[in-house]
């Protein structure tokens, strides 16, 4: 059988409300119908994906002429169900795969639906606060961290520790909802933030040391994990801005060899704590400047899901090289009124200036012209560092 896709991109915010139906922003909603694509490029022709809005003719029509042959598609209002969702009988003996897990299939009554237990062993094991006791008890946190369960901690902390430092939720994803801090005094400035943190999660947030300034690279290892074996399918190079929010994987031929040993090594001794998940995860970890050394923070965080680490490798392992580096990017589409066929044009012209493979894969407006906040490219070159045609692609959509 086949798989059945759901591309649950708010997964962190599943699991923080729940048992309760979460009540999106709609920006936020937005941005994860275009998600939506990652997981239909990935899919394969026997597989189903579901979907909240059609894809656009065009942009299937561009796929098809660049040898990406998706699944079938399942046209639904809401992934984010409130307790289950009816599926055709046919699809009941399928492999269910979502971004992050909390489903699973009911062959009974061809259902997809929410697990309590699936929901909080993912909550457990996603946590931040769970994941820095891990880190302790390992020995492998290199930074001052400290967990504040209120604000007066939060307070007493604050004046014990230098900044610039970051508050983290406990569960959040690509950074979004971190506070960072770079002077005492932008305590008061982000009060109502503070306030509203702290509300949102009451099991406690973390402060940590900031060291983006002194970061020399982001990194991060895609496993797999099945039968409590983990196995390390590559390692990413991942492009962070400074306000730490993530914007691309690049993989590359060479890079990463000497990092291996440590994320292996990480993923081993944390075992222990996950031992009924199997299905992707990241690694994620960072490298920085510490006086005169370089400091290796293997472990940041583990993400128990798919990650975009994770969609790059597989998708270049369904249509690329394996010999050539190859990268997914997140680009803003700073023009109000992008043409798709001059973008289409344009890009056909950097393919050839750098001999390489550069696919759009999210539409660049919605079905009433309204401009979509990014698009999301896909890189496959071998003569070039994909950082140059990325300069190039940004010119393209600015």
């Amino acid at each position: 059988m086949g798989n059945l896709y759901r591309l649950n991109s708010l997964f962190e915010i599943e699991l923080s409300e729940f048992p309760d139906v979460p009540l999106f922003d709609k920006g936020l909603l937005e941005r994860s119908h275009i998600l939506e694509y990652l997981f239909l490029v990935i899919s394969k022709e026997k597989d189903y994906t579901f979907f909240s809005k059609l894809p656009s003719k065009e942009l299937i029509e561009y796929w098809e002429k660049n040898k990406i042959r998706h699944g079938n598609i399942i046209q639904t209002d809401n992934f984010y169900y409130s307790d289950a969702l009816p599926i055709n009988k046919k699809l009941k003996d399928f492999n269910l795969v979502e971004w992050g897990k909390t489903s699973r299939i009911s062959s009974k009554d061809s259902l997809i639906q929410k697990k309590d237990q699936t929901i909080f062993q993912s909550k457990f094991i996603n946590s931040k606060l769970n994941q820095s006791i891990w880190k302790d008890n390992l020995k492998i946190n290199t930074l001052n961290t400290v967990l504040c369960t209120n604000e007066t901690e939060l307070e007493y902390c604050l004046s014990c520790m230098s900044p610039p430092f970051v508050i983290k939720p406990e569960l959040s994803f690509a950074g979004r909802g971190n506070i960072i801090l770079r002077t005492k005094d932008d305590f008061a400035v982000n009060q109502k933030r503070i306030d509203s943190i702290f509300r949102d999660n009451p099991n406690g947030i973390l402060v940590e040391e900031w060291v983006e300034e002194q970061k020399l690279l982001d990194f991060s290892g895609i496993f797999e994990l099945s039968s409590k074996v983990s196995k390390l399918l590559a390692v990413t190079k991942m492009l962070v801005d400074k306000s730490g929010v993530y914007r691309g994987s690049i993989i590359q031929k060479k890079f990463g060899e000497s990092l291996i040993p440590g994320l292996q090594n990480v993923a081993k001794n944390t075992q222990r704590f996950n031992t009924s998940y199997s299905g992707p995860f990241s690694i994620d970890g960072f490298a920085y400047k510490k006086d005169y050394d370089t400091e290796y923070q293997f472990m940041s965080e583990i993400n128990y899901r798919y990650s975009m680490g994770r969609i790059l490798y597989d998708l270049n392992e369904k249509i690329g090289t394996k010999q050539n580096d190859y990268a997914l990017i997140f680009l803003p589409i700073k023009t109000k009124t992008p043409q798709y066929k001059s973008v289409i044009s344009n890009l056909g012209k950097i393919e050839k200036e750098f001999s390489a493979k550069v696919l759009l894969l999210t539409p660049l407006s919605d079905a009433n012209n309204k401009t979509f906040p990014f698009a999301i490219f896909y890189i496959n070159t071998q003569k070039d560092f994909p950082m140059k045609i990325i300069e190039s692609i940004k010119k393209v959509i600015s």
